[in-house]
């Protein structure tokens, strides 16, 4: 049985310089604001020069949204593996929705709820959200449509999917207010019962 590819170290090291970019850049963002930290104040806070902080980010922004491209795919992935595919149904995405939630925490959920309370109150990370957001709802449609043999949505489709990501946005947006790691697969169940009911 095949265990994990082990990282030479190289990547090791590349892993390590990408999580204390992070790490940093999330502190600074809680203690100053996200505004007024600079790039310049991140590279010094990780210890690395600015050219180094580019080489793993394109912007501050990307320090909060890199998981932007795997997310998408992650929840695509699940809808796709769902139980009920026999429908397109608001009520078939809670499940693939909810697994999300619960692979979203992971074994770093404190982090995790601390990166989102800050996404959530920065008005100016509004437009990457919403972009983010977007994403999603136009994967999930396209494989709802994808399932019914079709090659682009259509409206049940786009509806279905909307529907069910605002579920999710919607637990993503509470979830700091709660204060608990663990609460956001809660939140998320309760939308879809709020959405079906």
């Amino acid at each position: 049985m095949a265990g994990k590819p082990t990282l030479s170290l190289r990547e090791r090291n590349r892993a390590r310089t990408y999580a204390e970019i992070a790490d940093a850049a999330l502190d600074l963002f809680e203690r100053q604001g996200y505004d007024a930290t600079t790039v310049d104040q991140i590279a010094t806070a990780a210890a690395v020069s600015p050219a180094t902080f580019f080489r793993y980010f394109a912007t501050k922004e990307d320090v909060l949204f890199a998981d932007e491209e795997p997310s998408a795919k992650t929840l695509t992935e699940l809808v796709a593996a769902r139980t009920d595919r026999r429908t397109t149904s608001v009520a078939a995405l809670a499940e693939p929705v909810i697994a999300y939630a619960e692979a979203t925490i992971g074994t770093d959920s404190p982090h995790s709820l601390r990166l989102m309370k800050l996404v959530m109150t920065t008005p100016t990370l509004a437009p990457r959200s919403l972009r983010m957001r977007l994403r999603w709802e136009s994967d999930v449609a396209g494989q709802l449509a994808a399932e019914d043999g079709l090659d682009a949505p259509e409206l049940v489709h786009t509806v279905v999917a909307a529907i069910g990501v605002s579920c999710l946005t919607s637990g993503l947006r509470h979830w700091p207010r709660t204060s608990s790691p663990d609460a956001l697969a809660e939140l998320v169940r309760d939308a879809f019962k709020h959405a079906t009911a």
